[in-house]
């Protein structure tokens, strides 16, 4: 029992530097909360013969861009919804795995693949459905599994999902919240604000 105590007090001193440490680093480093509309730009040929090179931490990732990759992934339900409704999405800054930094994260738990896990992560979060708490726990799930598929450890990994179950909840209207390149206003405590 003493064990089982020690065990669930380190867990949750994990977590909590996980969420709360990370936090003055994720806003130092650009984690402004704020998107940019989507600008029209032409592709060059080799930018979309390299579709399936990740953007760059910092990189503004426009609605073209992310569709190329939801179809490179296979998220047909995301392609379909941004081509379906292409003018209530935003591009916005992929910022690696949110709050965290992510290439020093990988070098810790020895994950090369970290920065790919979460702009996956980032894929489903940014084009998820609003309000659907279903669609959000799958997505999530299919973090935890890609990080551990990935190599991350039981612990971390599991750190990590709570983190994103914690952190990317809508009603926190955060840059990387359930929903967040959609084109609508988010009200703090209740999320996006959806024009019928």
């Amino acid at each position: 029992m003493q064990e089982n105590r020690y065990s669930l007090s380190l867990y949750s001193t994990l977590l909590i530097i996980c969420l709360f440490l990370s936090l003055p680093f994720g806003f130092l480093s650009g984690c402004s909360g704020k998107s940019k509309q989507a600008k029209a730009s032409p592709e060059s040929v080799s930018e979309k013969r390299n579709i399936a090179e990740l953007p760059n931490i910092g990189e503004i990732v426009t609605t073209e861009r992310a569709l190329q990759l939801c179809e490179h992934y296979g998220f047909n339900y995301l392609a379909d919804r941004i081509e379906d409704n292409p003018d209530l999405f935003k591009e916005w800054e992929f910022d690696g795995c949110s709050m965290t930094p992510t290439k020093v994260l990988s070098e810790i738990i020895k994950v090369p693949s970290l920065t790919e896990i979460c702009l996956r992560h980032d894929l489903g979060y940014a084009y998820g459905d609003p309000g659907n708490a279903e669609e959000r726990l799958i997505v999530d799930r299919k973090f935890l599994n890609d990080l551990l598929s990935g190599g991350v450890g039981k612990f971390a990994a599991k750190a990590m999902f709570d983190a994103v179950r914690i952190g990317g909840k809508e009603a926190l209207c955060l840059s990387f919240s359930w929903g967040f390149a959609r084109v609508a206003s988010c009200k703090l405590g209740v999320g996006l604000i959806l024009k019928k």
